[in-house]
């Protein structure tokens, strides 16, 4: 068996810390033969085999190349040590691909919310393989006028911002000028996400939006609750929870992926328009503002053109512990 392993290369936790995670992985998956790639794991696997990639690229294609190159070597297993956006990258590459390994996802980002990354460091210490499963994990396919971008696992946020680490801090970045002009550069949070002509279609139906709200935020998000449950508090996201596989769009009237912790009391209600949406319905975003960016699963994209959204039933497989809350 073979065991493929990509960590982070700018993860806030320490060496010390990332070595030890290193060495859980390889109790855990004992016997196997475990592949790196030059640069991304490399210093914490000792004794794992070294595939080398091209160095000058930009990080997506570094991510990119680091899949392809792992996939070659046909793993089992393809274990990613990082956050939400480094699970979500690799989900999307390899999903689809034939002879898919199984994604496991240990927590070393800046939110690790899940679905992919769903191991902490302190679950290594106690697992072995006789107590995981495996799950099949939904995803949001997102695209514009200038193509597919990625699938989003955990959501796709329509925005100007998204989150990331800076000096131990999590700050709200900007998308532009990270993609840009190459600058992490801490932004507020935009409130230009429509304009007067914005619109939703699903597979090219009009659906009515309520115009006297105003949105400060888009999300598209698949509803496999893996640690919420469906009470009538999440309105009709209720319905999602053992139901067929299903997403959710929800307009709200605040930003809540906000790192200001003055946005984390409103004086007010916060106020959501949702719709839901099975696999392969194609819901569109037409209309957007100037700060309406695609961000999936914390990964930013500069947006050209009407969005299209769609959920991808089981786009790939991944270990969680047993008993856990996704089907």
């Amino acid at each position: 068996m073979k065991v493929a392993v990509v960590y982070n290369k700018h993860s806030p936790l320490p060496p010390p810390r990332l070595e030890a995670i290193g060495r859980q992985i390889m109790r855990i998956f004992d016997g196997a033969t475990f592949i790196v790639c030059r640069g991304y794991g490399d210093g914490y696997l000792r004794g794992a085999e070294v595939a080398e990639i091209d160095q000058q690229t930009d990080h997506k294609a570094k991510i990119a190349a680091i899949a392809d190159a792992l996939l070659q070597t046909g793993p089992s297993y393809l274990v990613s040590v990082g956050g939400d956006g480094l699970a979500s990258y690799l989900g999307t590459y390899i999903s689809g691909r034939p002879a898919m390994p199984t994604m496991v996802g240990i927590a070393a980002g800046t939110a690790n919310v899940g679905p992919i990354v769903t191991f902490t460091e302190e679950d290594l210490n106690t697992l072995d393989r006789t107590s995981l499963q495996e799950v099949s994990i939904d995803a949001i396919a997102v695209s514009d006028e200038s193509g597919f971008h990625a699938l989003g696992f955990n959501d796709v946020i329509l925005a100007n911002t998204f989150l990331g680490t800076e000096g131990g801090v999590c700050h709200n970045l900007s998308v532009e000028e990270l993609l840009l002009r190459g600058n992490r550069v801490a932004a507020p949070v935009g409130k230009r996400i429509t304009a007067k002509s914005f619109s939703v279609t699903v597979d090219g139906v009009l659906r009515p939006v309520n115009p006297a709200v105003p949105i400060a935020q888009i999300v598209i998000s698949p509803l496999q609750f893996d640690r919420l449950y469906g009470r009538a508090i999440f309105g009709r996201l209720c319905q999602g929870r053992g139901a067929s596989p299903l997403a959710a769009v929800g307009l709200i009237s605040h930003n809540v992926v906000d790192s200001d912790p003055r946005s984390w009391q409103p004086d007010d209600f916060t106020t959501i328009q949702h719709i839901l949406c099975a696999p392969g319905e194609q819901v569109t975003f037409s209309g957007l503002g100037p700060d309406a960016h695609i961000v999936a699963d914390g990964n930013p994209f500069i947006r050209v053109g009407a969005v299209t959204c769609s959920l991808v039933a089981g786009a790939i497989r991944a270990l969680k512990i047993k008993g856990g809350d996704v089907p």
